[in-house]
Formats: C-alpha cells, sequence, structure tokens
C-alpha cells in the first residue's frame, strides 16, 4: 500500500503546478510579446436634447347606445358629423380627425337569445397645432355627453432631425472622452468598430389627467378617480404652464471600440 499512497501523492503536487502556464524568455523578448498582444477599450457616448413639441394628437371617444344597432350607427355618425363641423368652424380640417378604432357591443337580457340593446363605440384621433386647436377640441368633451376624453400624446413634425441631432452629439461625447484618455494615459486610441444605441424621444411629459391633478386639481385625494377633463381644466393648465405643449426627450447611445496603441 505504501508505494501507491507515495505515487498518488507525487500526482497530487505535480497537477497544480502544471495547470500554470510557464513564460520563458529574457525581459525584452517578453516585452515584445506583450506588445502583440491585442488591447483594446470601448468608450461610451451619449445625449440627452430637450425640445417643445409641435403637435399633439388628442383621443376621444364617442359612445352610442340604442335598442336598435342602426340607430346606435347613425346616432354615433350624427355625433361625429357635429364635432368635425364644430372643429371646422375653428379652424381644424377634416383631415385633422382620424378614426382610430370602432366596436358594437350586443347587451343581452337575463333571458333569451335576442340583444336588449347596442353600444357604439368610435375613438377618434384629433392633431392639433397650438394652444387654440387645443382649446377647441377640449370644447368637445362638454359639449356631448356621448364623449370622453381617452388621452394625449405630443410630437414633433421634425423628429428624424432631432434623432439624427442627438445621435451626432452622442458621437461627439464618445470622441471627446477618447481624447481625454489619450491625452492622460499617454495612449493613441484607434477606433475599430462601434454598435449604436436607436435615437429615439422618450420622456414625454405625462398625460393631461396627470398634469390636471398636479396643477389644477391640488388636494385631492391620491385614491380619487381622475377626473375627465373638461374645457374650463384644461383653460387652467394652460394659465399655469403657459402652453398645454410638453416638451420631448431625444436620447442617443453608441459604443466605440478603440485599440490601445503606444504613442
Amino acid at each position: 500500500m505504501r508505494p501507491i499512497t507515495a505515487a498518488s501523492l507525487g500526482l497530487l503536487l505535480i497537477q497544480p503546478l502544471s495547470a500554470e502556464p510557464e513564460l520563458k524568455g529574457s525581459a525584452g523578448e517578453l516585452a515584445a510579446y506583450l506588445a502583440t498582444v491585442p488591447r483594446t477599450v470601448s468608450v461610451t457616448g451619449e445625449s440627452e436634447l430637450k425640445v417643445q413639441a409641435d403637435r399633439a394628437v388628442i383621443g376621444l371617444k364617442v359612445t352610442t347606445e340604442n335598442k336598435s344597432l342602426q340607430d346606435a350607427l347613425r346616432n354615433n355618425q350624427e355625433i361625429r358629423t357635429k364635432m368635425a363641423n364644430l372643429l371646422k368652424d375653428r379652424g381644424l380640417s377634416p383631415d385633422r380627425i382620424q378614426g382610430s378604432r370602432f366596436s358594437s357591443t350586443p347587451k343581452y337580457g337575463l333571458f333569451g337569445e335576442k340583444a336588449k340593446s347596442y353600444r357604439v363605440e368610435n375613438i377618434l384621433k384629433i392633431t392639433v397645432h397650438d394652444d387654440k386647436e387645443f382649446q377647441a377640441t377640449a370644447h368637445l368633451v362638454d359639449a356631448f355627453a356621448e364623449v370622453q376624453y381617452q388621452g394625449i400624446d405630443f410630437e414633433h413634425s421634425d423628429k428624424q432631425a432631432w434623432k439624427i441631432k442627438a445621435l451626432a452629439q452622442a458621437l461627439a461625447n464618445s470622441a471627446e472622452r477618447a481624447k481625454l484618455y489619450e491625452d492622460r494615459l499617454q495612449v493613441r486610441l484607434v477606433p475599430k468598430g462601434f454598435a449604436e444605441a436607436e435615437a429615439m424621444s422618450q420622456g414625454a411629459p405625462p398625460s393631461l389627467p396627470q398634469q390636471l391633478e398636479s396643477k389644477s386639481l391640488l388636494g385631492r385625494s391620491p385614491k380619487a378617480p381622475t377626473p375627465i377633463p373638461g374645457r374650463n381644466d384644461f383653460a387652467s393648465v394652460a394659465e399655469e404652464s403657459g402652453s398645454l405643449f410638453g416638451e420631448l426627450y431625444f436620447s442617443a447611445r453608441v459604443s466605440v471600440d478603440y485599440a490601445v496603441e503606444p504613442k
């Protein structure tokens, strides 16, 4: 048994030593070898631009209900026509009003297969360009009991140009950081590759009910339901903020890979 034990102990001693690579040669030879090992660094550039929105898309839902499906549909169409006429009188052309979604739902009684009434819903998207048109659209919520406010999206007509500008600033930011590393570390950085996160708009202002809650409805209980905004509520926000149009944020992020070389 002793020869076997000694052989096992010898193997245990040899294995850790053979796990590490052995480098041999003079100091000059080692320096030459290390100089051939590729060294890279990734430098990130970021940017964020803030711009005032120049248009907004307001969602309004038109809901009608009647025992007859045909009458429910006709009533819905009549209300939408009246809405379009009111907006036209205030300078908004019909092409600014787009149908977004339509649905019709039958309601049944406890007994019987025939529906006792029909509920028809149409969601309209109305594009406004200034506060005056904003107020005109808000008036529809007060003017028709069948119209409910759905939400709002702020946009910019030259969104693509702002995306490109944000990307250019992110690249410039990356180049500035690379130059700082070169100066401080006394190296030369040579671009070898890059990756881009798509420039995008983000951080749009909160929806109108949230603005109303924070500006014109202070003191409400946090658990209280959000009210449907009316014309006076829209006006209150305009007076306090100066404009109903919010701000958009365009951001970009790039990562540039550099090879590190001695100066």
